[in-house]
């Protein structure tokens, strides 16, 4: 049988009350994340500390070009993968069990929440994980909230406040509660010069 975090990425249902790896080495991994999220969310804003702690708290996975700003609360960092050039402002929330993905360049606002886990509703101790994938580029905006199984397509822009209950395609805009599509963003062409002078035609997604 594969390990708990697999069973979980993979959608098992897992009941929180009997299933003992559950309570054993889930329930470590969330009080490790706990007291690593206390310390970061306690340390004096703008030091190398806070640098150093998010390293640990990512086992260090977490790219040295992306930042998340405290106070943040995250659940199990194990089932996370975060691209380059990633910046989350403060507030940021992940239940993140059935895996976050949150792909390079991606931009997520205050008080944002990505949540991989609901309940079964015929019994409320089961617990039914879907990931989370965010591409690259994408925009998240303040208080918005991605729900279990959602994907967010590159470039995509997520309005402050929504809830997103469905995947979002790329360079789509979408807002409202529940967030519905309300435009395609029109990406550019550039023309950059590369080291020998020559044009390079490059797309803005």
């Amino acid at each position: 049988m594969s390990d708990i975090f697999e069973r979980m990425r993979i959608g098992e249902p897992i009941n929180m009350a009997d299933t003992e790896e559950y309570r054993a080495d889930a329930h470590r991994e969330m009080d490790r994340c706990r007291r690593q999220c206390f310390e970061i969310n306690s340390a004096m804003p703008g030091t190398e500390e806070i640098r150093i702690l998010e390293g640990e708290l990512f086992s260090g996975s977490l790219p040295e070009t992306s930042f998340l700003t405290p106070p943040f609360q995250i659940d199990y960092a194990n089932q996370m993968t975060i691209g380059e050039h990633v910046f989350a402002n403060h507030g940021f929330t992940c239940m993140s069990g059935g895996g976050i993905t949150i792909g390079d360049g991606t931009m997520i606002g205050p008080d944002a929440a990505l949540l991989t886990v609901n309940h079964d509703l015929n019994d409320l101790q089961v617990l039914i994980f879907k990931g989370i994938t965010i591409g690259k580029g994408a925009w998240i905006g303040a208080r918005a909230i991605i729900l279990p199984g959602v994907t967010i397509g590159d470039g995509a822009v997520v309005g402050s406040g929504s809830v997103v209950t469905h995947n979002v395609p790329a360079n789509m805009v979408v807002a409202g509660n529940p967030a519905r599509p309300l435009r395609m963003i029109e990406r550019k062409e550039r023309v950059e010069r590369d080291s020998a002078g020559s044009c390079l035609e490059r797309s803005l997604t």
